[in-house]
């Protein structure tokens, strides 16, 4: 047999029952003649084959879990997920699934569900009850280790994301903190060019919207390292208390002095 023994599938605001489980779908043969068919999903694709072939694991990634309607994408399915539902346990349940005429259904042992989610997007505190406690949750944040060693004309990369993310924490919360993957390609490309790119298209959007624009806390965030100035109104203007004007220096963003600044002992005040 060569069925894949891992599947993976994204969730998302339309994505359904008939996506995931079972639906009706319809196909046309050569002559234009519409049918319509029981087709399975996903799931129930990888759970027939790890029936089959018990002793074996079988993995089903869900990725962006808590993007979908759980009520809607598992069905009468949730209940059977829990490991004292699986085929053989103690508690062993199934279910007749509707499309399929009635056909019984079960989740077996072997097959192992992982579902990831950004609680940067979402918080965990939201997510669907019923999946809540139907799995173990496991944190996973920035291994600022797979960046030990990565150099860009001097700037040291694990200290400088380990500093600005503890000034996220500060300000924002440590949901938000960035991960060591914006930063991964900087070990086989190594130049400053690359990690300006990485902060102007990556790491600028994000910390401005994570902010909404705050440009006094972005700035804290960056140890005042240069890359923002602020300005003042034009004088014609003759508003009195207008905000400050701020520019984004992105010549700058080619200095390594301003990079080494973001994790240096002090920050200086001026703008």
């Amino acid at each position: 047999m060569n069925e894949r023994r891992l599947e993976f599938v994204t969730f998302h605001q339309s994505y359904g029952y008939e996506d995931f489980i079972e639906g009706i779908k319809a196909s046309t043969d050569g002559q234009g003649h519409i049918s319509y068919n029981v087709e399975a999903g996903i799931f129930k694709e990888i759970c027939q084959h790890a029936r089959m072939r018990g002793t074996i694991p079988y993995v089903l990634i869900i990725d962006e879990i808590n993007r979908g309607n759980i009520s809607a994408i598992f069905g009468e399915l949730i209940t059977l997920i829990e490991k004292s539902k699986r085929d053989g346990a103690s508690a062993a349940l199934e279910v007749r699934l509707p499309y399929s005429k009635g056909e019984r259904f079960s989740v077996p042992s072997n097959l192992y569900i992982i579902g990831t989610m950004n609680t940067a997007d979402r918080s965990i505190a939201l997510l669907d009850t019923a999946l809540r406690r139907r799995f173990r949750f496991k944190e996973l944040m920035p291994d600022l280790d797979k960046l030990k060693g990565v150099i860009v004309e001097g700037i040291d990369i694990r200290r400088m994301l380990a500093a600005i993310n503890e000034r996220i924490e500060a300000l924002h919360d440590r949901d938000h903190e960035l991960g060591h993957t914006y930063f991964l390609s900087l070990k086989d490309n190594n130049t400053i060019e690359a990690l300006a790119s990485i902060f102007r298209y990556e790491v600028f959007p994000l910390l401005q919207e994570y902010f909404y624009d705050d440009w006094e806390k972005i700035k804290q965030v960056l140890n005042n390292n240069g890359f923002l100035r602020s300005e003042r109104p034009p004088s014609q203007l003759n508003i009195e208390e207008a905000k400050r004007i701020w520019r984004i220096d992105l010549e700058k963003f080619l200095s390594p002095e301003c990079y080494k600044k973001i994790y240096s002992s002090s920050g200086d005040s001026a703008d």
